[in-house]
């Protein structure tokens, strides 16, 4: 059922023309909202260097340019800093190294318990390399006895016989102890580098590890 028109008072009446009268209101306002929009966004300016040359425009740099640049308002007030391609890969790298190094923090601290367990890790493993060298200095010692006594039977044979008319098994023998003996100063020199980079690491873990105690306490 519709109300005569006819039939309503007149603050009905004075209502419905309000009403009737605020959807153009309205429509006008929305319409000045949408216009100011463009104009805000001319408003800001990009910067960027170009070849050693400041640009200012006021659009962004197409996608072939990627040297980063900067976002400023119409006062010239730095709005926004976009990162170059290779400060986006550095700082990636940044904040990846420091995840990394907040994992061997908690590392460290679960691992030992107190500073005295970790100095002692570190001698068990450091002394387990010593003794490895020791025992391969052991056998570079009998292998170098061992090849004395081939020496000299290769020398009397090649006395008697001429220059390499030795016994064929004799220099066999001879070319091995020599490979062996290689073959542990090399295994020496490679244990005696780990050693090295272990002692280094354990120093930093100690000096690290005093650290984070530290901060704890306080």
């Amino acid at each position: 059922m519709f109300a005569n028109p006819n039939s309503l008072s007149r603050a009905e009446h004075d209502a419905a023309k309000r009403h009737a009268g605020l959807a153009p209101a309205m429509l006008v306002a929305l319409a000045g909202i949408a216009a100011a929009v463009p104009a805000a966004h001319a408003e800001t300016v990009y910067k960027w260097n170009d070849s050693g040359l400041t640009t200012y425009q006021d659009r962004a740099p197409d996608s072939g340019q990627d040297n980063g640049h900067a976002i400023l308002n119409h006062q010239g007030v730095v709005l926004e800093e976009v990162l170059s391609r290779e400060e986006r890969r550095a700082q990636r790298a940044r904040v990846r190294e420091e995840e990394l190094a907040r994992i061997r923090d908690r590392a460290l601290l679960a691992t030992f318990t107190t500073e005295a367990d970790l100095i002692r890790t570190r001698d068990d493993r450091i002394g387990m390399i010593d003794g490895l060298i020791s025992r391969l200095d052991d056998r570079i010692r009998i292998l170098s006895e061992r090849l004395a006594v081939v020496d000299k039977r290769v020398q009397m044979q090649e006395k008697s016989s001429g220059e390499g008319q030795a016994q064929e098994t004799l220099y066999a023998e001879q070319k091995s102890i020599q490979r062996n003996i290689e073959n542990a100063w090399s295994l020496i020199d490679s244990k005696a580098e780990e050693r090295n980079e272990l002692a280094v690491k354990f120093e930093d873990d100690l000096v690290r590890y005093r650290e984070l105690k530290e901060e704890r306490w306080r």
